[in-house]
């Protein structure tokens, strides 16, 4: 009898932050980390370094399964459809997600369908961290609970949510040893 070989499931990290090695940075690297030292397949976009064009509200995307415009984002869908498991990281500016990532939300209205299902396989797996210098965790937990039901409508089932508080120096975070901790374990742990 043949042994069945395992595929390896594949995670994708997003980094709404400007700030490569930032404390939204680390904290996806260390979900990411965990994923893969459970035999993960990962990757990683640095959503600032995309060439990403912001939805035209054109409404292509309504009759065609796909979006009109045509840069780095079309690599984003696909690890979106192909992926089995997310890290979503954003630090939070201005009492929002940064820019960037903004525009990467709203481009992924072109994988909705006109009737508000999903075009991508239900299930996927998501961590979402981030960031903020305000002293208490819970400062912006109405963004991160507001990210959690857009990510439902795509039928993504959030694993957890890890912040890191009053850090602005980039790699502060690294100080918290729990949180690091806990957010490698998020990764080991996605898919059990």
């Amino acid at each position: 009898m043949l042994k069945k070989e395992m595929i390896a499931m594949k995670v994708v990290g997003f980094v709404g932050s400007p700030r490569k090695n930032g404390n939204t940075d680390v904290l996806v690297q260390q979900v990411l980390d965990g994923a893969m030292e459970a035999g993960a397949q990962v990757e990683k976009f640095y959503i600032n370094d995309m060439n990403l064009k912001g939805c035209q509200g054109c409404d292509y995307c309504r009759s065609i399964d796909g979006c009109k415009i045509r840069d780095d984002m079309s690599k984003a869908y696909d690890a979106l459809k192909n992926a089995d498991g997310f890290v979503f990281g954003s630090p939070i500016y201005f009492f929002q997600f940064t820019g960037q990532m903004r525009q990467f939300i709203d481009r992924c209205w072109a994988l909705v369908n006109p009737d508000f299902t999903p075009r991508i396989s239900v299930g996927k797996k998501v961590v979402i961290v981030g960031a903020h210098g305000a002293p208490e965790a819970g400062s912006f937990n109405g963004v991160y609970d507001e990210f959690s039901r857009t990510l439902g409508m795509f039928g993504m089932d959030v694993k957890g949510t890890f912040i890191d508080a009053g850090h602005h120096a980039p790699g502060g975070v690294k100080e918290n040893a729990k949180l690091m901790g806990d957010a490698k374990a998020a990764g080991a742990s996605l898919f059990k």
